[in-house]
Formats: C-alpha cells, structure tokens, sequence
C-alpha cells in the first residue's frame, strides 16, 4: 500500500515538472514573439514613412519637373456610353 502512494505521488511529481517546464517554454516563446512584434511593428512604421516621405506632394513635382512632365489644364477622359458594355453579363 505505501508503495503504491509513493509511485502516485513521484508519477504526480513528474508530471508537475513536466508541466511546468512547458509553461516555463511557453512564457519565454511568448516574450520572444513579442520582442519580434515590435521589432515588426518598428518596420513597418520605418516603410510608412518612406512610402509618405516617396508620395509628397513635393516630391511628386520635383519628380515631374525631372521628367519634364507639364501638368494639363484641361484634360480630356475617355467616356463611354452606357449602351456600350466592355463586359457581358450573362
């Protein structure tokens, strides 16, 4: 009979460890994946401001003043009528 209980309680020990241990793991792999989001996070902030920095309304004319582009004051689109589909609906 003491026997029997002194397996239980190593077998009840073991299996304590073993789950603590893997909440230990599980708490260090947390910590890691947080540090890589803001690691992420930091990037993508850095692309933002370089897409914004490329896309400035003042970039965008020293662009088009390198490229000799001239801005058209009456520009003609193309329109086309409603009778005219460019797909079929069928």
């Amino acid at each position: 009979m003491a026997f029997g209980l002194t397996m239980a309680m190593v077998i009840m020990v073991a299996i304590g460890v073993s789950f603590y241990n893997q909440l230990i793991n599980l708490r260090h792999e947390i910590a890691s994946q947080e540090t890589n989001l803001q690691k992420v996070e930091v990037t993508n902030a850095e692309l933002k401001n370089n897409l914004y920095r490329l896309t400035d309304n003042e970039n965008l004319q020293a662009l088009a003043t390198d490229k000799n582009l001239v801005l058209e004051k009456n520009p003609k689109y193309v329109k086309i009528n409603d009778s005219n589909q460019l797909t079929s609906n069928n």
